[in-house]
């Protein structure tokens, strides 16, 4: 008898989105609400976190600031404002090492998008260029590829007049 095999995440599953739930596919999402909670970091403390909840599943997402400025580029400062959009996730290669899959999960776009919308940001003391693509266009492949992370540009942090989004 053969048995279909589960990744880690499937195995252990738990409160929060994880890189292993996307199965390598980008995901739409709709937003219900964004809280902010105190959740632990792992080295006995506790410090504040975004949460995200969607309609379409149980699992919340903890969005760090790197996702967090794709939302507020799409649909602004105001989080209550985010409630209701859809929003595509996808599993890509994690650069930090922090995290035990290799994966991490990053805003690919949004179906609400018409042409891909390229913004600025800072994360950290780095002035990043990221670009959002409209995922509702075409169908999704059935099997996504974790994909190497967005290029950033990065600028001098002294010179702060460029305009962000």
């Amino acid at each position: 008898m053969t048995t279909k095999s589960l990744s880690f995440d499937e195995l252990y599953p738990g409160t929060y989105l994880r890189a292993g739930s996307f199965k390598g596919k980008a995901a739409t999402l709709t937003v219900t609400s964004v809280t902010r909670e105190m959740l632990s970091n792992g080295s006995g403390g506790e410090e504040g976190a975004v949460i995200i909840a969607f309609e379409e599943t149980e699992l919340k997402f903890v969005a760090n600031k790197t996702n967090g400025v794709c939302f507020r580029a799409l649909w602004g400062d105001d989080s209550g404002e985010w409630i209701g959009h859809r929003i595509t996730l996808h599993p890509v290669k994690d650069e930090s090492g922090l995290s035990e899959s290799g994966l991490c999960i990053r805003v690919k776009g949004s179906p609400e998008l018409e042409k891909p919308l390229k913004f600025r940001s800072h994360l950290g003391r780095k002035l990043v260029t990221q670009t959002l693509q409209p995922t509702g266009k075409k169908p999704e492949p059935a099997a996504v590829e974790p994909e190497e992370p967005a290029e950033v540009e990065v600028i001098d942090d002294d010179d702060e007049s460029e305009e962000l989004v």
